[in-house]
Order: structure tokens, then C-alpha cells, then sequence
């Protein structure tokens, strides 16, 4: 751990995987903003059991916002997690950090949110702000049907920090601070792959896949999506994702006839650069959505009804969002046993449409 003298030490603790960071940015900026002297460490975790796992160092800039990094331990044996704990609480109470802002999601449970209070103060953090917000916005993990839609993840991080008494600007920009490295990566990337279609800013991200199962909507959609939008407006696709949606991919160009496939050519910042170039993203609700909002692309995107409408929309403006009310919303499941009847409602020529409407004002 790096030291730190005569500094306000600031502990903010946030989990999960890329789109929970990503979600977070605008709430780890308005406390940066707020701070711009202090040391700032996040405590987040890795998950051991998952090799696809994007930790959120690897998102996040390497300077500029965050100073340390503190890890909590997840999916281990239970004397993994046991000795984790115990070399956690040892790290934080050797750091004597001043404040904690707590900016867990919203289906932590009000004994979950007390544990962790305890530990944190056992462990010696002086101030703890976020918990008393959490409990009451909980998000109940048995829902009354119809669902009421929330506001977004982004939203409700950035009111936790200004319930702390913390002067926020609500229209932060989620900086990446992508660096000339890794912009000139992606540029040099692009040139090679897409050809005249980068220099003439034609590129459109495209990203058809998802960790969940549910949360894909049918590949053949996105199929007639692209191929009108190449008929009308001349598009580049690029297709974007992990290693996983490479053979999707490679399917979906052969349909096109042409584009370039990105799906685990590129590191999350040099996607981020990439997709900086690209005039709009078509997508699922995945962390590339995020990352797309995060350098300021404008979304149309693909939502299963699996959650509240509205709770992990991309932050920013100029998105277009597609979800549908079914019976069964709310269920949290990574595989639909209903053929992915929500996503099945959301019609090709709408999404076609939002594109379109985008594309003409980009």
C-alpha cells in the first residue's frame, strides 16, 4: 500500500463485475470531485471461480482517480473466505481510513448491510456513508407483480453520495481517462480492420451476446437490424464482446457480407477507445452497453425483462431502451425456461427505428 501524509484516506466499497464499475463511475467521480486532495482506495473484489471475471482494475484508470486497491473475497472455500476476511480487516485497520462510502447494489439484505457496518468499524473507519440510504431503497428480492420501474444503478449511486451531504452534479461525465496508448491502439485497430469506413466515421458497434442466456435476444434479429441499416445508411458494423461471442460474430458478418469482428481482439479500455469511434451501439443489456455509455455512444438497447425497467439502463443521454412487461419479470434467471418470451415481444423494425432515428442526428 502505497503511504499517504497528512491526507484524507477515503475507503469506497464496491463490488461486482464490469457494468457494476462501470455504473459506479459517475458516483466514484462526484466523490473524487468533491475530495480532489484525498487518497482514494476501492475495495472490490475478484471472483476466484471465473476466469472471465473483469476485475475493476482492469477497467478504471490506472491513475487519475483511484490511488489503492483493497479486495474482497468471493467465491472461496470457506476457509478462504474466512482468512480473507481476517487479511481484509487487517489491511483497512492499518490504513486508518477516515471516511467509507458504501455503494453496494440494491438487493443487499438489511442483515448484510449491519455486518458489514460492524466489520468496517471494528476495523476502525471512522464515518461509514451510504448504509442508512441503502436500507431504505432496497430493492425486495420477491416482487409484487406488476414490477414499478426504478431509478438506474448510476442514478441511485449518485444520490448515496449526495445523501452524504456531498454537493453532486447529477450530469458528471464518467471519465475512463483512456489514455494516448490506448486510443492510438484502438485508431491503429480500426484502420486495419474496418478500412475507409473508420475515416469516414461509419463504424456501428454491435454486441448480440451476454453471459445470461436470457438476456440474449435472437441472433436473427439482429441480422435483419444491421442489414437494413447497411442498406439505408451505408453502416460499418463492428461486432463487440468477449472471446465467447467470437463465433456469433464471425455468423453475423456472413450475413452482412462485410465488418470486422472485436469480440476478444481488445483488452475493456481498448474496447472503451474503440467504441468511442463507433456512431451508436446496438446491444443486449451487457457490460459493453456500459462501456459504450461510458465514453459517451449513444445505446439502443436489447433489455429481458429479468429486472426492474429503468435499474440498469446506460447512463447519459440519447439512449434508446427496449423492455417489455411479461408475467414472469423479476425472475433474476440466467436461463429463461419460457423461451425468452420478453425478449421475443421487442420487434426488429422498432429497435430498426431508434437506430435510424439516432444515425440521423450523429
Amino acid at each position: 500500500m502505497s503511504e499517504t501524509y497528512n491526507r484524507k484516506k477515503i475507503l469506497i466499497f464496491r463490488i461486482g463485475h464490469l457494468g457494476d464499475t462501470l455504473v459506479s463511475l459517475p458516483a466514484f467521480w462526484a466523490i473524487k470531485n468533491a475530495f480532489p486532495d484525498a487518497h482514494l482506495t476501492l475495495l472490490t473484489n475478484v471472483n476466484a471461480k471465473s476466469a472471465n471475471y473483469v476485475v475493476a482494475n482492469s477497467v478504471l484508470p490506472e491513475k487519475g482517480l483511484i490511488d489503492d486497491w483493497l479486495y474482497y473475497p468471493t467465491e472461496l472455500s470457506k476457509i478462504g473466505t474466512a482468512l480473507g476476511f481476517a487479511k481484509l480487516w487487517n489491511e483497512i485497520r492499518r490504513e486508518k481510513f477516515d471516511d467509507l462510502f458504501y455503494l453496494m447494489t440494491r438487493n443487499r439484505t438489511p442483515s448484510q448491510i449491519s455486518r458489514d457496518e460492524r466489520f468496517f468499524r471494528s476495523a476502525g473507519v471512522k464515518n461509514i456513508f451510504g448504509t442508512d440510504f441503502l436500507r431504505q431503497n432496497i430493492i425486495e428480492k420477491m416482487p409484487i407483480r406488476p414490477l414499478a420501474p426504478v431509478e438506474s444503478e448510476a442514478e441511485f449511486l449518485l444520490k448515496s453520495v449526495a445523501a452524504s451531504g456531498i454537493a453532486v452534479n447529477f450530469n458528471v461525465k464518467p471519465d475512463l481517462l483512456l489514455s494516448a496508448a490506448e486510443k492510438s491502439f484502438a485508431e491503429n485497430w480500426l484502420k486495419e480492420n474496418c478500412g475507409t469506413a473508420f475515416t469516414e466515421k461509419k463504424l456501428v458497434a454491435v454486441a448480440p451476446g451476454s453471459k445470461w442466456e436470457s438476456k440474449i435476444w435472437a441472433e436473427e434479429n439482429y441480422a435483419l437490424v444491421v442489414s437494413a441499416l447497411i442498406e439505408k445508411h451505408g453502416i460499418f458494423p463492428v461486432i463487440f464482446g468477449g472471446q465467447e461471442d467470437r463465433e456469433t460474430g464471425n455468423r453475423l458478418l456472413q450475413k452482412f457480407g462485410f465488418g470486422a469482428n472485436a469480440a476478444g481482439e481488445l483488452n475493456i479500455r481498448q474496447a472503451a477507445a474503440a467504441l468511442a469511434n463507433c456512431r451508436l451501439y446496438l446491444g443486449n443489456d451487457t457490460g459493453t452497453m456500459h462501456l459504450a455509455a461510458a465514453v459517451e455512444t449513444p445505446c439502443v438497447a436489447v433489455f429481458a425483462a429479468i429486472d426492474r425497467a429503468g435499474r440498469w439502463h446506460p447512463f447519459g443521454k440519447n439512449h434508446a431502451v427496449f423492455r417489455e412487461t411479461v408475467e414472469c419479470e423479476g425472475c433474476y434467471l440466467p436461463i429463461c425456461p419460457f423461451q425468452n418470451k420478453c425478449l421475443a415481444l421487442i420487434e426488429p423494425k422498432r429497435v430498426w427505428a431508434a437506430c435510424e432515428a439516432i444515425l440521423r442526428n450523429v
